[in-house]
């Protein structure tokens, strides 16, 4: 069997899942190696942030380039990162089970965010995360953020800032958890659309590569991600816009909570629905997102967001 050339950032974090699912994909097909490729991308790179941005897929651009280039054989990313509309030369082979989608407070002292004094520094790039504290917690003092995740815990444990919020899925795959003060549930802070699952991508044409890769498919978070991306799609969702969407699939019934919200206030409008679908059935999936996102639109709440 060839050798495969996979195409990663080099982050901690990026390298990490990348690492654990060549592992299992080299388990899963004996004799197969996979070879890494370190590519850095825009947002590895620009200062500016985040929520700034005028372009989507600064850290997914340069992995795609890449990869149409013929420089990698399939591309790993974290599936929240991916703009969202679909790319017509590249297939999302594998979706592999998905991690803990909620977000982690690091604080100093151990702190809740509840027990954070009022003037608290806290740091966030997310237009999500920056509204769902002014909802909470008016009276913090939210300011951007930038760095991956070692760099965002070290700036609050030197003082920089007095907390964070952070994605669980990043700290449970680098070991590093066990530094949150609290975790909120999906109900309190809506997590980002497919937080904590990753996206395998290859060429369109390279269909043995796909079936390959698509032996550690995950049908239940393929599924609940087609959801909560539909909804990214319905809104045409931009960098700048706070949206989160959370879905599951239990027992046959697939469930969806979107939040739509205004950053610079944490005013916002929450959907929830559902219908019966079958795992293989992403057609539904994205239907329920669609319908979802029509109905946030028509909220007057959409009025005051922000869209790129």
């Amino acid at each position: 069997m060839p050798e495969l050339r996979v195409g990663t950032r080099g982050s901690l974090l990026a390298l990490t899942q990348t690492r654990a699912f060549v592992a299992a994909l080299e388990q899963a097909h004996p004799g197969l190696k996979c070879h890494e490729v370190l590519i850095q991308t825009e947002g590895d790179i620009t200062s500016i942030p985040l929520n700034q941005a005028t372009q989507p897929g600064l850290f997914v651009s340069a992995l795609r380039d890449a990869l149409l280039a013929g420089e990698v054989d399939f591309i790993v990313h974290s599936m929240k990162d991916l703009p969202a509309a679909a790319h017509p030369e590249i297939v999302t082979a594998c979706v592999p089970e998905r991690e803990d989608n909620r977000d982690g407070l690091i604080a100093r002292d151990g702190l809740t965010l509840a027990a954070l004094p009022a003037g608290s520094v806290v740091g966030t790039s997310s237009p999500r995360r920056t509204a769902s504290l002014r909802s909470a917690r008016p009276d913090l003092d939210i300011r951007p953020i930038r760095g991956n995740v070692d760099t965002r815990i070290a700036k609050v444990r030197q003082g920089e800032f007095d907390a964070t919020l952070l994605a669980m899925a990043g700290l449970n795959r680098i070991g590093r958890s066990h530094e949150v003060s609290q975790v909120f549930a999906a109900d309190d802070f809506v997590p980002a659309a497919a937080q904590g699952a990753l996206s395998v991508e290859c060429r369109v044409g390279d269909v043995a590569l796909s079936e390959l890769l698509a032996h550690l498919d995950d049908p239940v978070t393929r599924l609940t991600s087609a959801a909560e991306r539909a909804v990214l799609r319905g809104l045409s969702a931009g960098c700048a816009t706070a949206i989160g969407a959370s879905a599951t699939f239990i027992d046959g019934t697939l469930r969806l909570t979107a939040e739509l919200a205004v950053e610079d206030t944490g005013a916002s409008a929450r959907v929830a629905s559902s219908c019966e679908a079958r795992l293989n059935e992403v057609d539904a999936a994205e239907s329920l997102g669609r319908s979802v996102a029509s109905k946030l639109l028509a909220h007057p709440i959409a009025a005051d967001v922000a869209w790129v």
